[in-house]
């Protein structure tokens, strides 16, 4: 058993964020199959649901400025928690009302969790200082693993809860994981930024810039991180939603592509990581790219659940290579003092640039068809991969 926890990296901080994201992907698991579904069976529209994904990218772009500021001047422990309790502020909306100004409140705050999306820059920045270099990659993937391994099993589920006893159930299960994930996070989990009392204190217009500036050496990064915020957007932000009105997709379908790419996530996290370990950082990014290209091509020539299910579980691949990778370099690129700061802005920036995705996504699913926001997906990773194959390979430190 030792030697399985050193393999993986389950020790420490990693074994706290293990069981903190096994308490809460349980509820999560079910309800990111059904949070789309069953706000269209309330009644509002497809364009009404994107103005809901726009808000929680808006909330999720402005409130990664600020955690990573807070988890750099303050600590990454006080985030992780802020975060969690955020998101079951965000579910009690949900709890008291199902109107679309509800809605709305839901998407604001689980926008500030920085964690629907997997983008939280204290969460990274934790696991990351958490380990040595050698085991960067692995950590990550770990949690990774465990947390795609309780949607694996609960998304079907949670489609199948949905269908037969109601929404509700579901809300109360990401409530109660959660609030025993704050209490886990407060009592076991051990702060890893060394606060400095002598630290420089900076004018506003320096700590502005510092907060909201690119820096130069990682400016492909930023822009590669914007196109993707804006093409994954425009491709997937709506898929659930689409697929139950063009299609006619049950929950419980959509609840078994989920488990498909929830299976393949947590099958290929810890080898990928591994892998990305072993044949560095910049590398990984570019079988990100390979892998990014085939969901949207496979999409194009899907008309059954079938289908969907295979290339949908296939593009685990593609986030299965890319977390890792790109959480490492930033850690190796980027100093302590700053690391979350600068995950905070780079996940910011893709998050405002995806504001438009939405909408464009349901224009685009209404007047030209289902397949065609697949097209922008193409066509915007080629680009990415270019930027990604100019970039500088770091050594680990």
């Amino acid at each position: 058993m030792e030697k399985i926890s050193r393999f993986l990296a389950l020790e420490g901080n990693i074994r706290v964020l293990a069981v903190q994201t096994l308490l809460g992907q349980i509820g999560l698991g079910m309800f990111y199959v059904i949070w789309q579904p069953y706000m269209l069976s309330t009644g509002i529209t497809l364009g009404q649901l994107g103005l809901v994904q726009s808000m929680i990218s808006v909330s999720t772009g402005l409130g990664l400025f600020v955690w990573g500021y807070i988890s750099d001047n303050y600590g990454r422990k006080p985030v992780i928690v802020a975060c969690l309790i955020s998101r079951v502020i965000a579910i009690g909306f949900l709890l008291v009302s199902d109107s679309f100004w509800a809605f709305i409140g839901f998407a604001l705050f689980m926008g500030f969790t920085a964690m629907f999306n997997m983008g939280n820059p204290a969460r990274n920045a934790i696991i990351t200082e958490s380990v040595d270099s050698t085991q960067r990659a692995t950590a990550l993937s770990t949690i990774i693993m465990i947390g795609q391994a309780i949607s694996t099993v609960v998304a079907t589920l949670g489609g199948w809860i949905a269908l037969r006893m109601g929404y509700t159930p579901i809300f109360y299960l990401l409530v109660i994981g959660d609030t025993l994930g704050v209490l886990v996070c407060i009592r076991y989990l051990k702060e890893t930024l060394e606060l400095n009392e002598n630290k420089e204190k900076k004018n506003l217009l320096d700590t502005l810039r510092h907060s909201l500036a690119p820096e130069s050496e990682l400016i492909r990064l930023y822009i590669a991180l914007i196109a993707m915020g804006f093409s994954y957007g425009v491709a997937y932000s709506l898929l659930y939603g689409a697929l139950t009105e063009t299609f006619g997709f049950t929950t419980v379908q959509l609840g078994l592509m989920s488990t498909s790419f929830n299976l393949v996530w947590a099958v290929d996290s810890v080898p990928l990581g591994k892998l990305v370990d072993r044949i560095g950082r910049k590398k990984g990014l570019i079988m990100s790219m390979a892998m990014a290209l085939v969901t949207p091509i496979g999409f194009l020539f899907s008309t059954r659940v079938e289908h969907f299910i295979f290339f949908y579980g296939f593009s685990a691949l593609d986030i299965g290579f890319w977390m890792p990778s790109y959480t490492s370099y930033i850690t190796e690129t980027v100093d302590s003092s700053k690391r979350s700061t600068v995950f905070g802005k780079m996940d910011a920036y893709g998050k405002l640039a995806s504001l438009p995705a939405p909408w464009i996504a349901g224009m685009l699913y209404e007047n030209v068809g289902f397949y065609a926001p697949m097209y922008v997906q193409i066509v915007v990773c080629l680009g990415i991969t270019l930027l990604v194959m100019g970039l500088k390979e770091i050594e680990p430190v």
